[in-house]
């Protein structure tokens, strides 16, 4: 009965709910990228390297995006700035059906969907979750982040059938004007903080018995300009980077290394689900671990868990070693962002500009996913093959692994 009496009814689970659904379907169409390469290069006879760069183009976009979105999200609130995303989203996937050459891919899905629609929800929600709960944040970001992993799982083989089925222009006006619509429902239950609401943080008695912890003896940064000049902001941001450009690569191009093994489009598409699906209990696991260990050990062994199962990759030629990468890779792939909130709390304070700084590291993890989105194709058009893109993925995840140990200690205050 206690243990209900602290789940009491209050209005930051609306949040949560709400912000889980947008979490879902904002990342529709960046999520489900892979599944669109073959049937571009067989529209269009684009190359692999020419399409993946649209994906590398929404994350180099969305660079100055998110860190504009951190700011004014800290500023003047999230809804509007939501509401506007919602309306590029939804309007992008509707004109994503009527491209018809490669300059207005790299338009519609570089700047309006992947760049500058996902960026406000990507920044602003998970730092509202920070906000709005004290007690339980390591469950309640575990299962915003799990949400995440959903997105995938519904829309990747959805896509793949409608574009099989349907083709390009009825699947992207379709799914474009539900989405939009959701999103934009869904934004409006959204506020920044409890006192837009007029109530307080969920568990907010609980900040007396537990007091944030905040390894550096410095004052939190409070601008942008002490921001990028706090080191410890910048090896976040540089783990991110790395952790990003290794399993970029294998988001952006699972499905082609399926079909270039001859296996089907749909049951390829399944792959990148399954990775999405296994990813849901790494995205909810590792929220917990990052809030009762800090970001040292959670990042440490999310880098290392995500990089080792690329070796199997070097080896599958059936569907079920595909299937078999994609459980082990999921269970540590959702892992390597999903803490980055939590531990900026840790290190920095409630009280410090937390949306500023998970912007910076929302650019390192841009970079990452560029760099890697776009090298996956750029090797196989160079090679003929995704060999070097593997060996790619495997060492530069690998490289994380000391940057993560070189972190702080993590120390956990007793709670009352």
């Amino acid at each position: 009965m206690s243990q209900l009496r602290r789940f009491r009814w209050h209005y930051a689970w609306v949040v949560l709910a709400a912000a889980c659904v947008l979490n879902i379907v904002a990342r529709a169409d960046q999520s489900s990228f892979g599944v669109f390469i073959d049937p571009l290069v067989e529209q269009f006879g684009w190359k692999r390297g020419d399409i993946s760069f649209g994906y590398s183009l929404a994350f180099l976009i969305g660079m100055p995006a998110v860190i504009i979105m951190g700011w004014l999200g800290d500023r003047f609130g999230a809804r509007q700035l939501m509401l506007g995303a919602a309306i590029m989203i939804g309007t992008g996937t509707v004109l994503l059906g009527t491209i018809s050459e490669l300059w207005h891919f790299y338009l519609i899905y570089g700047v309006l969907v992947g760049s500058m629609g996902h960026a406000a929800f990507s920044v602003l929600l998970p730092v509202i979750m920070t906000r709005w709960f004290y007690r339980h944040l390591g469950i309640v970001m575990g299962i915003y982040w799990a949400g995440q992993g959903l997105g995938p799982v519904i829309f990747a083989p959805l896509f793949r059938w409608s574009l099989e089925t349907q083709g390009w222009q009825h699947t992207f006006l379709l799914i474009g004007t539900v989405i939009g619509c959701i999103l934009a429902f869904f934004s409006l239950f959204i506020y920044s903080s409890p006192e837009e609401k007029g109530v307080k943080a969920y568990g907010i008695e609980d900040a007396v018995d537990r007091p944030e912890l905040n390894t550096s003896s410095r004052p939190a940064p409070t601008n942008m300009r002490e921001i990028v000049r706090q080191p410890t902001v910048l090896h976040l941001m540089g783990i991110h980077h790395v952790g990003c450009v290794a399993h970029a690569i294998i988001l952006a191009h699972v499905v082609s290394m399926a079909t270039f093994k001859g296996i089907p489009g749909v049951e390829a598409a399944g792959v990148l689900a399954t990775i999405a699906g296994t990813s849901v209990i790494s995205r909810f696991a590792f929220s917990v671990i990052a809030d009762r260990f800090g970001g040292r050990i959670t990042l440490t062994c999310a880098l290392l868990g995500q990089a080792l199962p690329v070796i199997i990759l070097f080896f599958a030629n059936e569907a079920w070693v595909f299937y078999l990468f994609a459980v082990i890779f999921g269970l540590s792939y959702g892992g390597e962002m999903v803490g980055f909130p939590i531990i900026n709390k840790q290190l920095f304070g409630a009280k410090a500009p937390l949306g500023s700084i998970f912007s910076f590291q929302m650019v390192g993890g841009g970079t990452g996913m560029a760099l890697g989105g776009w090298l996956g194709g750029g090797l196989f058009d160079m090679t003929g093959d995704y060999t070097w893109a593997l060996g790619a993925s495997l060492i530069i995840g690998l490289l994380g692994v000391p940057m993560a140990l070189a972190l702080p200690k993590h120390k956990r205050h007793p709670t009352g």
